[in-house]
């Protein structure tokens, strides 16, 4: 975001200033340059974005809400506005599918979402794109910390979604993880959710050529060319 170099990571934390709001963090990460930004000036447009999006549209497909939220520029390729993205994606089209919650409850999950920081994939063990699903059907079901039966089956929702995601090898991919975590929603909400969502939207992936960490014909969302965009490299689909 400072001047586009390649983003390195650390095994311990760092106390680093944010390039942007001059801060002090503890950070997990810098560019090979030494510039740090932190998780709020990262989402921020992002963030706003989002709330403005989930809260006025009327889309009831997950994967065409998700396409359109980061078809914008305001919307990196990694980042954390994913995590806020997912809740407000599901409870969203939960709303526009006939489900009864406001848009400020869509609001609440997308600032509850944005909680989560960058780097959890890694850190923690666990995706935020998982974890934003089941702070979303937290919010469905309204789960609290007393409520058994609400608290399991949203634990339940973000360990299934979890066990989809860490079935496929590699590094960071926002969009990979978000379309898988959007897919397998719309798949368990048919036995968990009161209203059943859809996921028939396609994406068609135009960032592996940005993305070092692309698995390439390892990914679900890879798919078969007309003709190679890459020199040398033969384009190949998967089941």
């Amino acid at each position: 975001m400072v001047c586009g170099a390649e983003l390195q990571y650390f095994t311990d934390t760092k106390e680093m200033t944010c390039s942007y709001c001059g801060r002090l963090f503890s950070a997990n990460g810098c560019c090979a340059n030494e510039h740090f930004v932190c998780d709020g000036c990262h989402k921020q447009n992002g963030i706003e974005l989002i709330r403005a999006i989930c809260s006025g549209t009327g889309e009831q497909d997950l994967i065409r809400l998700l396409e359109l939220i980061r078809s914008h520029p305001a919307i990196p390729m990694h980042g954390p506005e994913h995590h806020a993205m997912i809740p407000g994606i599901i409870l969203a089209c939960y709303r526009n599918s006939g489900g009864d919650i406001k848009a400020a409850t869509i609001l609440t999950g997308i600032r509850r979402g944005g909680d989560i920081p960058g780097g959890v994939c890694g850190f923690w063990g666990a995706c935020g794109a998982a974890v934003g699903a089941g702070i979303a059907v937290a919010i469905i079901l309204a789960a609290t910390p007393l409520t058994p039966s609400p608290r399991q089956l949203a634990q339940s929702f973000s360990a299934k979604i979890l066990k989809i995601i860490s079935g496929h090898r590699g590094g960071r991919c926002c969009q990979r993880e978000t379309w898988l975590a959007l897919t397998e929603t719309a798949r368990l909400s048919e036995s968990i959710l009161s209203v059943p969502l859809t996921a028939e939207g396609e994406i068609h992936c135009s960032q592996y050529l940005k993305n070092r960490e692309c698995i390439r014909k390892q990914c679900p969302l890879w798919e078969s060319r007309v003709k190679d965009l890459e020199p040398g490299l033969q384009f190949l689909s998967i089941p």
